[in-house]
């Protein structure tokens, strides 16, 4: 606490038009890379003398550079004049404000039963849907909270509402 009983609040960094921004959280890109640099490197120094390291090793660093990559790109940002950007893997799409009907909480999959997980999708006025990939979370009920405030986020920056401090 400050010293005339004021507290302080940590607002997030952002650029001077972003509104809002959903991205995954800095130590889960920075403990994934250090996860597959310390999972590489050995066999890079001192390779295994047989094939039988070699492959599931490969396996699990491709998969954890993958998971790295997908959360390094992944992100959804609002801007004031009204514009949202949805960085997917494999895809960016940016929509306007009026063209957004409303968000919601699915399958991450669209239902498919692949067991993906969950994510937020947009709702967008000609009916299409549009997944937001950075809220993907593996299991409803422990995440449930999550989704709903990003959600919320979402729903706030949609209707022009000031977004609460972080």
């Amino acid at each position: 606490m400050a010293e005339d009983g004021r507290r302080f609040q940590n607002r997030r960094v952002t650029t001077a038009n972003e509104q809002f921004a959903l991205r995954s959280p800095g130590w889960v890109r920075a403990f994934g890379a250090a996860f597959a640099l310390a999972w590489v490197y050995p066999a890079f120094v001192h390779p295994p003398s047989g094939d039988d390291f070699l492959v599931p090793g490969a396996i699990i660093a491709v998969l954890v550079v993958a998971f790295v990559i997908r959360t390094s790109v992944s992100s959804v940002v609002g801007t004031a004049d009204g514009w949202l950007t949805v960085r997917n893997i494999w895809s960016t799409r940016t929509f306007r404000r009026e063209d957004i009907y409303g968000v919601g909480i699915d399958r991450a999959d669209g239902g498919l039963g692949h067991g993906r997980g969950w994510a937020l999708f947009l709702v967008l006025a000609d009916g299409s849907r549009h997944r937001l990939d950075v809220t993907e979370s593996p299991f409803l009920d422990p995440f449930l909270g999550r989704l709903e405030a990003q959600a919320d986020e979402v729903r706030a920056w949609i209707d022009g509402l000031p977004q609460a401090f972080r």
